[in-house]
């Protein structure tokens, strides 16, 4: 072996390269391919945990190296690096994430209006290993509350989560319920349990939606996630207003940074993997 990877087609390293370190280079651009995957978000579509994915990148990156697809992990890095950089410094991400964005305030036509509302839907997510909500979901219920006081409506809906690894997994419901109390003292908080996905979401809350006659609710969830959430509910027959919370992270309809379109990018890569996920299986 006299150059590393590229079998005499360039790059020659002048001298016969030891086994060893043709292995340890593959596996060091393997584990670049990985963090540089990561950041577009590809990981979050796999469903595997980090930890098996990175020993599979550094082992496999060993293994291809010796072998003549050891370019291709060059051309793979070099792919993905010049993926980054376009989502990072170009505006092609806005008009994808547009597309998975539902909000009925600047709908055409409302019917019924907004005094028909029953209840205040509030989907969850990601919890940290004490159960307490963060991120996306500190950003729906924050939201939620706000628009059941603004429109005066006395019912609202949460989901309680857990933390998706770890043998101690403590409900969020304790600190949801905590959370409304210190924001919303006057309104007593439903929940459903034991949901694992949107689709989980919406048969539970369309339970409990006909078991308390609610007929129409506002939906409240992220931005990116409110098309596909909206009409995994309809397709359940509830009648749902969607309303995306108010982002205090990323925002999909202003990225004025290269990591806010970084950011959105991965939420348009997850999306758009679940809802054809969900198409498929006919949840929406």
């Amino acid at each position: 072996m006299s150059d590393l990877f590229l079998r005499g087609r360039g790059a020659s390293s002048g001298a016969r390269v030891p086994g060893w370190l043709i292995r340890l280079a593959g596996a060091a651009i393997a584990m670049s391919i990985f963090t540089v995957a990561a950041s577009l978000g590809v990981w979050d579509i796999v469903g595997v945990p980090v930890w098996l994915l990175r020993l599979v990148a550094f082992a496999g990156g060993a293994l291809l190296a010796p072998t003549a697809m050891g370019s291709w992990l060059w051309l793979t890095l070099g792919a993905l690096t010049t993926l980054s950089a376009i989502v990072s410094f170009t505006p092609i991400v806005s008009p994808m994430a547009q597309t998975f964005i539902r909000d009925d305030r600047h709908a055409a036509i409302r019917v019924p209006s907004e005094t028909s509302l029953d209840a205040v839907i509030v989907l969850s997510g990601e919890v940290s290993d004490e159960g307490r909500v963060t991120g996306a979901t500190m950003e729906r219920l924050i939201s939620g509350i706000q628009d059941a006081r603004a429109l005066n409506i006395p019912n609202i809906a949460l989901s309680a989560t857990a933390p998706a690894f770890g043998d101690y997994k403590p409900s969020s419901e304790p600190d949801q319920r905590a959370l409304v109390a210190l924001m919303a003292p006057d309104i007593h908080p439903q929940f459903v349990h034991d949901v694992f996905s949107t689709r989980d979401e919406a048969v539970a809350f369309a339970a409990l939606a006909k078991t308390n006659g609610w007929h129409r609710v506002l939906l409240v969830t992220s931005a990116m996630h409110s098309r596909r959430a909206c009409a995994t509910f309809e397709k359940l027959n509830l009648a749902v207003e969607c309303r995306p919370a108010v982002p205090r992270a990323h925002d999909p309809n202003r990225m004025e940074s290269s990591e806010s379109r970084r950011l959105v990018f991965q939420d348009v890569l997850y999306e758009l993997t679940a809802t054809l996920l969900y198409r498929a299986r006919g949840w929406n």
